[in-house]
């Protein structure tokens, strides 16, 4: 005798990941049920918060003693966010989503020590263009640093692709990441560019 397969496959809020069930559906803009959305994330035809995913995952991840609760596992935040970082990509909300992030370094060590690594750092870049990783860089004005536009899936991509300039091999500089999503372009082939 063959095993009855479950009418209902378990669905999951296509933003913050949530197990759904009629109970919490998201409405749709006419009153209508969304089916694919949490009511804490999607009410009247929109989503209730704008957030980047990274956001969604620090914000789900304070209700990590409740989900240990419902799945039997005991998770410590950090590892329930390293599981959300698994999973989100593949939710509805984020799959398909621009993300970029921009880099602004700031010298921590002399122009003249800078200027040592300034080769080094350039065949970085270049390797990176090459790649598709970054979209466009320059010294900051006054040179007290640089920046950098990246392209990139996530935020860990991002923390492997800084680890290798020589500037922070180097301690050359330090880094501040900021991750945005673009939702304005110039014109559409600079949208179709991006993506």
């Amino acid at each position: 005798m063959g095993e009855k397969k479950n009418d209902m496959e378990q669905k999951f809020c296509q933003s913050c990941g949530m197990p759904l069930t009629n109970e919490i559906l998201g409405t749709n803009t006419d009153g209508t049920l969304n089916e694919d959305y949490c009511i804490y994330c999607y009410k009247d035809g929109k989503f209730a918060q704008d957030m980047t995913m990274e956001q969604m995952i620090d914000h789900c991840a304070q209700f990590t003693d409740e989900i240990n609760k419902q799945s039997g596992q005991n998770l410590t935040q950090e590892q329930a966010k390293d599981m959300m970082r698994q999973f989100f990509p593949h939710l509805k909300r984020w799959k398909n989503r621009l993300v970029m992030f921009i880099a602004i370094l700031t010298y921590k060590k002399p122009l003249s020590e800078v200027d040592n690594y300034l080769s080094a750092h350039r065949e970085y870049l270049a390797k990176h263009y090459a790649a598709g990783d970054f979209i466009a860089s320059g010294p900051q004005t006054p040179r007290v640093g640089g920046v950098i536009m990246i392209k990139a899936d996530n935020r860990e991509a991002v923390d492997a692709i800084i680890v290798k300039d020589p500037f922070h091999i180097n301690g050359i500089a330090d880094y501040q990441i900021v991750e945005f999503t673009p939702t304005m372009f110039a014109n559409d082939s600079l949208k179709s560019f991006l993506q």
